[in-house]
């Protein structure tokens, strides 16, 4: 039998460059467990999308160490390129908010030999205008954050210690954003701090849906709206429920599943995908692709 080969995307600077440490070791445990294995290490935004449009046929498995950003030029590569191979992820990034919903190792030896294993499970992803992006879509609050906060700050305190502290240099900047978001015959219209679509159980390390919620593979995304409060008690029980995960019943959260958001910003917002900066100066659709990815995962996961 012929080996398998495996396309590694590496970014070193994720994570407390972790990747940079710990490239020579992963490839040589690739080839450990028989695998033909072939370094890409990025150096600029966009580079993995590149490499996957460009080398991503000639493999049998893409695989990347890095974080949700790395993760996210990926998909787009594998999806503009329209490969249907599956894909490997080691988390080395600040937060890994998607390694979470997956249940996936930061150890990177258990990590690689769950890729070399391959159990798979297809999942959704998201599309945003005419990009793509795996487990979340927002705006609003802490929402510039997730692509402001520089990569030195990130390295040295950490994912959610980082996002919590630029965030609040920024947080007197912060304004509600007026929007209407039709979705299935609903219409949601407000001033809101801040809105997520999504398809994950974590978001910026901070918030965290109740897994019960959420589905990775059922077809639809889950969108988040949080009402701007017009006074502490409003504030105090939005904050409540983002903590005790209770957002359904609060009326300053509104919640709702749909595989098509079409979104209506009175002016350009700024938007975030997996924490890599978009916007949209008007009227923009975010659909959901069920099914579209053949993700490697754990086997408790794979088998639900």
């Amino acid at each position: 039998m012929s080996q398998k080969k495996i396309m590694l995307i590496i970014n070193p600077c994720a994570g407390r460059r972790s990747g940079k440490k710990n490239a020579v070791k992963v490839v040589r445990l690739f080839r450990h467990y028989g695998t033909d294995c072939k370094l890409y290490l990025t150096e600029k935004r966009n580079d993995a999308t590149k490499f996957v449009i460009a080398d991503g046929g000639k493999f049998d498995v893409i695989a990347c160490m890095g974080g949700d950003g790395t993760l996210n030029e990926v998909i787009n590569g594998m999806l503009k390129a329209n490969l249907d191979l599956p894909l490997g992820y080691i988390p080395a990034g600040s937060t890994n908010d998607f390694a979470r919903s997956m249940h996936l190792s930061k150890n990177i030896e258990k990590a690689v030999q769950n890729i070399v294993k391959g159990n798979t499970k297809r999942i959704d992803v998201g599309l945003f205008n005419d990009r793509y992006f795996g487990y979340v879509s927002s705006f609003g609050l802490f929402t510039r954050t997730s692509y402001s906060t520089p990569q030195s700050i990130k390295n040295v305190l950490g994912g959610k210690p980082s996002y919590l502290m630029h965030g609040a240099l920024e947080i007197g900047r912060i304004h509600a954003e007026h929007m209407r978001i039709e979705t299935e015959g609903k219409t949601y219209e407000g001033d809101y701090l801040f809105g997520a679509v999504t398809n994950s159980t974590s978001l910026g390390g901070v918030l965290k849906y109740d897994p019960k919620l959420v589905k990775l593979n059922d077809g639809k995304l889950e969108m988040m709206l949080i009402r701007k409060p017009e006074n502490p008690a409003q504030l105090y029980s939005i904050l409540k429920s983002l903590l005790s995960k209770k957002i359904t019943n609060n009326p300053y959260i509104e919640f709702t599943r749909s595989n098509k958001f079409t979104v209506h910003p009175s002016a350009r917002s700024d938007w975030s995908l997996d924490g890599e900066f978009a916007y949209t100066a008007g009227t923009c659709e975010i659909k959901c692709f069920n099914n579209r990815i053949r993700f490697i995962c754990s086997d408790s996961v794979s088998k639900n």
